[in-house]
């Protein structure tokens, strides 16, 4: 019994395997050698048929078929378009794919230029140094310090209310080299001011970093508190 059981399970799943195109194909020639068969069996009868007579016969015989192959064709182009619609979805994911990875190169390459334009900026501190004596002038005298990335062009701006001493020049900064300018006029007291320092990079490109500042006067002598609030500077006007 299980043997019968078997052969019929590997008759059901070859004839299962067949394509339509394979069924058409031996039913058509099933059904026109039975046809041919038919109308060998009844050659005497179908000479003597008129000619309308045979045209009504072939499409009698022949209409089956052509409405086989008609179906069959209409099965056959749906197959296909569905075959062209999952290709056409594949480029498509394949095309959005692509461009998550342009996206992802484009954002790797942002970042990436990010990073070598931030290692290209100084970093700037700046300290009060004192009073400096010019033939009986007195002027403030302050020393910057790169640590970061070395600088050229370097201007410094004094920027506040009624203050605009602009255009000091400042000698180039390599990194770890304080260098001292002064200002070249007389900072007030009691007043928030700005000292703006303007560069060049190596890139080529001009920048510039800026300090809040505060003069005030301590048992006789200029001290300046440096305001680190980076809004807070740049709400300073002159």
């Amino acid at each position: 019994m299980k043997r019968f059981f078997d052969y019929w399970t590997k008759q059901t799943q070859w004839w299962g395997s067949k394509k339509l195109e394979w069924w058409a194909a031996h039913v058509t020639a099933f059904y026109f050698g039975g046809s041919i068969l038919v109308i060998g069996a009844k050659f005497d009868e179908l000479i003597l048929l008129k000619l309308n007579e045979i045209g009504d016969l072939a499409a009698g015989v022949f209409g089956p078929l052509a409405f086989l192959w008609l179906v069959l064709g209409y099965i056959q182009q749906g197959r296909e378009l569905r075959i062209s619609s999952e290709s056409l979805k594949m480029q498509a994911d394949e095309l959005k794919a692509s461009v998550e990875q342009q996206t992802a190169m484009v954002e790797a390459q942002k970042k990436a230029l990010e990073n070598h334009e931030r290692s290209l900026e100084p970093l700037l501190l700046v300290r009060y140094v004192g009073i400096d004596d010019q033939g009986g002038e007195h002027f403030d005298l302050f020393e910057v310090v790169n640590h970061g990335a070395y600088c050229r062009n370097v201007v410094a701006d004094f920027i506040g209310k009624n203050l605009a001493l602009a255009g000091i020049q400042v000698v180039s900064l390599a990194k770890d080299s304080p260098q001292r300018f002064r200002a070249t006029g007389p900072l007030p007291y009691r007043q928030v001011w700005k000292l703006q320092l303007t560069y060049e990079k190596i890139n080529g490109q001009t920048s510039s970093q800026s300090f809040g500042m505060s003069k005030r006067a301590s048992n006789g002598r200029d001290t300046y508190v440096v305001i680190e609030d980076k809004g807070f500077i740049d709400d300073i006007d002159a």
